[in-house]
């Protein structure tokens, strides 16, 4: 039985275009199980609509107070009664053959507990947006390693450490996994990366370097339409806050106090080499909110400070650290 877990909210202009896609899709899907987070416009009244006017299988579920995404999508996957659970967004559009891809590697791959596929990013008006590939990376940049076209590749605890790679929207989730992070869910992480941290912790995280469904970004979500193709250092300037230059630490730190609590054995294991990883986390978050300059120089001969971030984010620390100094005197 084929699942999908929609979390919705205020998604009136392109819940029709979505739902229509799941429901024509080559691999029927079972349920679509639709959590709606308190929408104030028109996005239940449209689902109620497409459920009277289509034979298809929606449950609509309506909070009674407003959860936030993580808790919304928590809430979807509880509800979701199949062997396989599709995550969705409100405004994505999927190709036809989708869930017959995945299905197919799911089916014959049973130590595959996730599967993550790419993606192609799309506007407001349905049109591609191209990506400039950088050297090096794939899935549209998101992952720092590079990935042939077609090729399913494994992806490792320690890759999700200190970043998220893959969207909710790519992933679909074996009944066994999901349970697991039902009974082990927390805010403290996004709940996509949750699921792939615990994924890989069994080594069961996996990528399919396919397109199989298109990324809308417009002004109403977190990525928006210009950020995609800025160069890189464009990137860095533009974000060149405390709040962003601390984020990857302080979210590398707040996954392994997941990893700990959702597997203290495995965590007692490694318990030297996730100390140090956490202590250089506290140590560049503390460096970088304290200015000093000559001690985020030294961390970049820890190999974890080139895990964390790029070599143009590394300079950009120093840059960031040297002209908060200078404009406080």
């Amino acid at each position: 039985m084929i699942s999908v877990a929609m979390a919705v909210y205020n998604g009136e202009q392109y819940i029709t275009e979505q739902l229509d896609s799941i429901f024509h899709q080559e691999r029927p899907v079972d349920e679509v199980v639709i959590c709606d987070d308190r929408s104030n416009d028109r996005t239940a009244a449209i689902i109620e609509t497409y459920q009277k006017t289509h034979d298809v299988p929606i449950r609509l579920l309506r909070n009674e107070k407003n959860l936030g995404y993580k808790l919304n999508f928590k809430k979807a996957m509880a509800a979701c009664r199949g062997d396989y659970i599709f995550l969705c967004d409100q405004d994505d559009h999927w190709d036809r053959d989708k869930t017959k891809k995945m299905m197919q590697i799911m089916e014959s791959r049973p130590d595959i507990l996730v599967l993550a596929s790419s993606f192609r990013y799309m506007d407001a008006d349905d049109q591609v947006i191209e990506v400039k590939p950088l050297p090096g990376f794939s899935n549209n940049n998101l992952y720092t390693k590079p990935v042939e076209p077609g090729a399913l590749v494994q992806v490792h605890l320690e890759e999700f450490l200190t970043h998220n790679y893959f969207q909710g929207c790519a992933l679909v989730i074996r009944r066994s996994l999901c349970d697991e992070v039902l009974t082990h869910f927390t805010t403290r992480l996004h709940h996509d990366w949750l699921i792939n941290l615990t994924a890989a912790r069994h080594e069961g995280m996996y990528f399919l370097n396919v397109p199989l469904f298109s990324y809308r970004i417009h002004n109403s979500n977190a990525v928006g339409v210009p950020a995609v193709n800025r160069t890189h250092w464009e990137r860095l300037k533009e974000t060149n806050t405390m709040a962003i230059r601390t984020q990857l630490s302080e979210e590398g730190a707040a996954t392994l106090q997941t990893l700990q609590e959702i597997d203290p054995a495995f965590y007692h294991e490694h318990q030297k080499e996730f100390d140090d990883l956490a202590d250089f986390y506290q140590k560049h978050t503390q460096y970088l909110q304290e200015g000093k300059f000559f001690k985020l120089l030294m961390q970049n001969r820890n190999p974890h400070y080139a895990e964390l971030k790029t070599r143009n984010a590394r300079i950009m620390d120093l840059i960031f650290v040297f002209e908060n100094k200078f404009h406080r005197r």
